[in-house]
């Protein structure tokens, strides 16, 4: 028998959903390095549904070791993508923007909501 769960709603900064940004390469060039939903060889080489990708040849490289590309590693350095999720920091609360729409109390950026069982 199954234990009743209780299903409250949480919520995460929508950097944990979709979130990208650009990284100058060394040699001038750009690279996107995204965070999101992970597709194919992606997410069965990372293990997992959401992760970071990187448009730079050496991330194709680097896929087959399954560590990250540098660029990758600077943007995680770096502290660029916010990842506030109410489960994982029950202490901070989501915050609410001049119009009264729920935002992120770290960033300040857009939340979505989801729904946990307990």
């Amino acid at each position: 028998m199954c234990p009743d769960l209780t299903i409250e709603t949480a919520w995460t900064c929508c950097t944990n959903i979709d979130w990208e940004t650009t990284v100058q390469g060394s040699g001038g060039a750009p690279y996107t390095v995204r965070y999101g939903l992970l597709y194919g060889r992606d997410a069965e080489i990372q293990g997992c549904m959401y992760g970071y990708t990187c448009t730079c040849p050496a991330f194709t490289i680097s896929r087959r070791s399954h560590l990250p590309c540098k660029h990758i590693k600077a943007v995680q350095a770096s502290g660029a993508r916010c990842g506030w999720n109410n489960t994982l920091e029950p202490t901070l609360e989501c915050d609410y923007d001049d119009n009264g729409e729920p935002c992120c109390p770290e960033c300040g950026g857009p939340v979505t909501a989801f729904r946990v069982g307990v």
